[in-house]
């Protein structure tokens, strides 16, 4: 059966030619840079060169993530209606990350002992942080896991009246066998839908500005800014057609290839929620190492 093309009503899509136009009319949780890429696939441009215009007010976090999405979706040339400001930010805050541009540092914010919630998702979560090399064949036995990682930039010093990105947590933070830093997105009951999955691009590029940093300070990796991607790891139960696709229809992560700065990779669990544990075997669904590219 196919999955219904539906969109959310808060954007609003304009597309002439090659080129498509998204609004949002006020405040919406949706992300309009991965809605328009969705809608662009599901009218069958991105075979060819498309272009993307994201109107509105765009937050840095968007903006960082948008100056990020070409290197994953190489067919989509992404603008903003004011003259490309969203890269001009991007750029400044990338050029500067680590100076003027902060985040925690260990010896004031050690991320220790984060707790357990007496929730389904939060009792998965410590399961997967306990035995990650179990379920994800990448990491080894002695992987360290950091739950609950606060992935916040600020600017010059660490206050909220001086955080410039959003409020994200990422659900873990790992390194796997290849040295590579892992954010790890988490979802229990119901699918990982197009938003979380822009969320966990967040969490991914917020560890590639931070790379050295987080290595340094709570991974004891103490050996230099090492030329390695970022992978970040989506794990749940299902996902949602708009990014796996269904029966002989594809989901817009057939249009990721493989690139410079991350991997992506999804990664199907099945849990028991009266027992509140995994049952079975993990199984790797998408990797977009085995995508063409470099």
């Amino acid at each position: 059966m196919a999955y219904r093309k539906a969109y959310p009503s808060k954007l609003s899509f304009a597309l002439k030619g090659d080129s498509l136009h998204v609004h949002s009319s006020g405040e919406t949780q949706y992300n309009p840079d991965l809605w328009g890429i969705k809608y662009l696939f599901d009218h069958g441009l991105p075979d060819k060169l498309a272009k993307l215009y994201v109107n509105g007010a765009i937050s840095n976090t968007t903006a960082l993530r948008m100056f990020f999405l070409k290197h994953l979706f190489p067919n989509i040339e992404f603008h903003d209606a004011e003259n490309d400001k969203f890269s001009t930010i991007a750029e400044e805050i990338i050029k500067n990350a680590g100076t003027k541009y902060i985040t925690y540092a260990s010896n004031e914010y050690p991320l220790n002992n984060r707790g357990t919630k007496d929730k389904l998702e939060s009792c998965i979560e410590k399961e997967l942080a306990d035995n990650l090399s179990r379920h994800i064949p990448d990491f080894s036995t002695r992987a360290k896991v950091v739950r609950q990682f606060p992935a916040n930039i600020f600017r010059n010093h660490i206050s909220e009246n001086s955080r410039i990105t959003d409020k994200l947590w990422i659900d873990m933070v790992s390194m796997n066998s290849l040295g590579e830093l892992s954010p790890i997105e988490l979802k229990v009951s119901g699918n990982i839908p197009l938003d979380l999955f822009a969320q966990g691009l967040d969490y991914g590029i917020y560890c590639h500005l931070f790379k050295k940093h987080i290595k340094d300070n709570w991974f004891n990796e103490r050996i230099g800014p090492k030329k390695d991607k970022i992978t970040i790891y989506y794990i749940g139960e299902e996902f949602h057609p708009a990014l796996v696709g269904r029966d002989e229809e594809n989901g817009i992560i057939s249009l990721v290839r493989n690139n410079e700065f991350f991997n992506i990779v999804f990664v199907k669990i099945t849990v028991d929620k009266k027992r509140q544990c995994i049952t079975g075997k993990s199984e790797v669904i998408f990797d977009a190492r085995n995508q063409c590219g470099l």
